[in-house]
């Protein structure tokens, strides 16, 4: 029907054609009975097509935004603040914005460590299973927002 109405609104079908489609494609009941409804219409816009597990996100900016997570793990601050730097200058991205989020974690487990004493690097621990699990969300092209996170860097 979305197809239906974009060709009437540019022109490319009459009011009375625009009805007629609509009372089939209204009526029909299969896939085949649907092929008369949009025969000679375009095929619709490969952006309005979205692939299923966030997959609209290019390969390249899951993968810097999982390594981003996976670098917090294993180089606490120093991973996330180079994947930052380094996708600083593509301006705004899905990579950008989780390199900035696993930041912001791992800056928040290191204020907790210091403010403590020593006594909140017990949380580390715990640290290593959200960025693995924020890994896995970046990979599949979902953000991911750690818990319990001051947002220094915006």
């Amino acid at each position: 029907m979305e197809r239906l109405r974009q060709a009437f609104s540019e022109g490319r079908l009459t009011k009375d054609e625009f009805d007629q489609r609509l009372a089939l494609a209204l009526t029909a009941r299969t896939h085949g009975e649907l092929a008369p409804v949009v025969a000679g219409l375009p095929s619709p816009p490969a952006a309005r097509v979205r692939a299923p597990h966030g997959s609209a996100v290019p390969a390249a900016e899951r993968s810097a935004a999982a390594a981003a997570h996976l670098l917090g793990a294993v180089t606490w601050v120093v991973g996330p603040l180079v994947m930052e730097i380094a996708t600083a200058k593509d301006g705004p991205s899905f990579s950008r914005a989780q390199a900035i989020e696993a930041l912001n974690f791992q800056l928040s487990l290191l204020i907790v460590t210091i403010v403590t004493l020593g006594i909140g690097g017990v949380l580390w621990a715990v640290a290593w299973i959200f960025s693995i699990v924020a890994a896995a969300n970046a990979a599949n092209g979902r953000p991911f927002r750690y818990p319990f996170t001051i947002r220094l860097i915006r």
